[in-house]
This record gives C-alpha cells, structure tokens and sequence, in this order.
C-alpha cells in the first residue's frame, strides 16, 4: 500500500512532477519524505517516462532537481 492517510502523513510520500531528464516530458514520482538514514528522499518505486527513461526505485530524488 503507498498511501496510508492523514493520519499517517509522516511517512506517506510525496508525489511530485519532474521533468524527465532525457526528453523534458512530465513524470510523477513518489519521494519518501522520512525514513531511516538512506531511505528520506528517495524513490519510493520505480517510474518510467513514455521515451523509455527509467527512475529506479531508491534513486535520490535530488538527482532529478527535487528539493525537499
């Protein structure tokens, strides 16, 4: 389950858009906003953009200019 509800805001992700890197497309991602040391901020679960770029799962979201 990816959402859990307000009640659970703190470790529910958040879904941000990002340009995809290889052709500017817009892509949405899930970043885990807590977690143990490594996990904040990463990709919650592997996105691909139509033009076949991947976003793997456990990516930095910071390595696609997502500031949190």
């Amino acid at each position: 389950m990816l959402l859990d509800g307000c009640q659970e805001g703190k470790h529910t992700p958040k879904l941000v858009e990002v340009p995809c890197p290889r052709c500017g497309a817009m892509v949405e991602l899930f970043v885990r906003m807590n977690g143990p040391h490594g996990e904040a901020g990463t990709l919650v679960q592997e996105e691909r953009c139509a033009c076949g770029f991947v976003f793997p799962a456990g990516s930095f979201a910071e390595e696609y200019g997502i500031g949190l």
